[in-house]
């Protein structure tokens, strides 16, 4: 979270979920992936997902020379 990952109607919809927690996440159009003839989103569609959240860890992205390379767990 918190690194423009995640979509960001998602990244919202689970913000405050602790393991074991069911959510579902109806996501708006303006919060939602981008769209464009390149990708199958529409500007008028909303995304809904059913959420089980299992666990949580803590991740850090790696950077190398102002690239990011990778996101390592623990």
């Amino acid at each position: 979270m918190g690194t423009n990952a995640l979509v960001p109607g998602f990244e919202m919809g689970i913000r405050d979920m602790k393991p074991g927690g069911r959510r579902r996440i109806i996501i708006p159009p303006e919060l939602g992936p981008p769209v464009g003839p390149s990708t199958f989103f529409s500007s008028k569609q909303f995304e809904v997902f059913d959420v089980e959240l299992l666990s949580i860890q803590n991740c850090e992205r790696r950077t190398i020379i102002g690239f990011y390379s990778d996101v390592t767990c623990s």
